[in-house]
């Protein structure tokens, strides 16, 4: 009977080790799977992601027309037209104010001949200094005569064709997003009704993520369109062209993380060098950037903000470097949100609160 106590014990370590090793492979797997659909199917998931998130900042817009008896479909479709008309907008004052500067570069024409000259004079010395070590193909270098107009109209159509689907797409979901969410939330509720537990934590974890969220993306757009226009006018006073640009790219250039900021302030010191060209008005200009992100990083945002989703930084630097590596340039500005949105769902799960506590600050 020992024998067979022992024999029995070894089968099932034996057992309970393959199992352990069958699941560990099959979360491979399934996270394989996940990262590549994410990536596969971004073209559609990228705005309809956005427009998720968008409709936690139209929310409370919608609800507050709801409190004024008028129908969630109706009120739905008032928020809906409103973030479209403010995104339109942004677009338009974007696209009319970079017309704008385009138009004018030829006034700066003396000052970029004289930046492309020295940028060339460097790159031929490099040249010539790297001319012992690479020898030209046989055959000589073949020049293209000619622009491939064909070629680049069709580009140019397909992109249109895909920006304005990708926009039909965030449109549609965030109108869905906005009039179906509350009964898909019963409908989730409906179906976890036979298990208590996971129903008490669903209606925990779907709460703390409206609130969390919600509170973010409403905080934020407000603290970044502050930031734009404190910045447009300050550079305004200082005489700074086009400060509109400058304003309203440090606003959106501030939904990203870290890189963001250090982006927005190449835009405003490159527009002080061309239209001054010296270094003392370009270090006038960089500080004045630097003393704005430096006032909202350390006073605004903790004041507003503050720990509110509760991230750790060494994450939201590593999870924007994932996003942009999946998503692009969208993804850099989603990666805040998902990284909360997983950390709270992750949280609520008790075989994944491990990866909740490394997300978490």
């Amino acid at each position: 009977m020992a024998k067979v106590r022992t024999v029995r014990s070894r089968l099932d370590t034996v057992v309970q080790r393959n199992s352990r090793i069958t699941e560990r492979s099959l979360a491979l797997l399934a996270t394989a799977a996940v990262l590549a659909f994410l990536w596969l199917a971004r073209e559609f998931l990228m705005p309809a992601v956005l427009a998720i998130f968008l409709a936690f900042t139209v929310h409370p817009v919608v609800s507050w027309l709801e409190r004024r008896h008028l129908p969630r479909w109706a009120a739905a479709a008032a928020g809906t037209l409103l973030a479209t008309a403010v995104v339109a907008g942004i677009f338009a004052l974007l696209y009319g104010s970079f017309s704008a500067f385009w138009a004018e570069l030829p006034q700066y024409e003396d000052k970029l001949r004289e930046a492309v000259q020295g940028i060339v004079r460097r790159v031929a010395h490099l040249q010539r200094q790297g001319e012992a070590m690479v020898k030209p193909p046989p055959g000589g270098v073949k020049v293209q005569e000619s622009v491939p107009w064909g070629v680049l109209l069709l580009g140019t159509a397909q992109g249109a064709l895909a920006l304005a689907g990708e926009a039909t797409i965030a449109v549609f979901t965030l109108y869905f997003a906005l009039a179906e969410g509350p009964r898909f939330r019963q409908k989730l509720l409906t179906a976890l009704s036979r298990d208590a537990q996971a129903r008490e934590r669903a209606v925990s974890a779907i709460a703390e993520v409206h609130h969390d969220l919600e509170q973010y993306m409403v905080n934020r757009v407000a603290i970044n369109t502050a930031l734009g226009l404190v910045t447009w006018g300050i550079y305004a006073l200082y005489g700074l062209e086009h400060a509109a640009i400058w304003g309203l790219t440090t606003g959106l250039l501030h939904f990203i993380p870290y890189v963001g900021p250090a982006a927005g302030l190449v835009l405003p010191t490159g527009m002080a060098l061309l239209q001054y060209g010296d270094v003392q008005h370009v270090l006038v200009v960089a500080a004045i950037y630097t003393g704005i992100v430096a006032l909202q990083g350390n006073v605004v945002d903790p004041l507003f903000l503050g720990k509110q989703l509760r991230l750790s930084s060494i994450v939201i630097f590593l999870g924007s470097l994932f996003w942009f590596w999946i998503w692009g340039p969208v993804g850099l500005f989603l990666a805040v949100p998902l990284l909360s949105a997983a950390r709270i769902i992750c949280g609520h799960v008790p075989r994944l609160r491990v990866v909740a506590e490394f997300l978490g600050e």
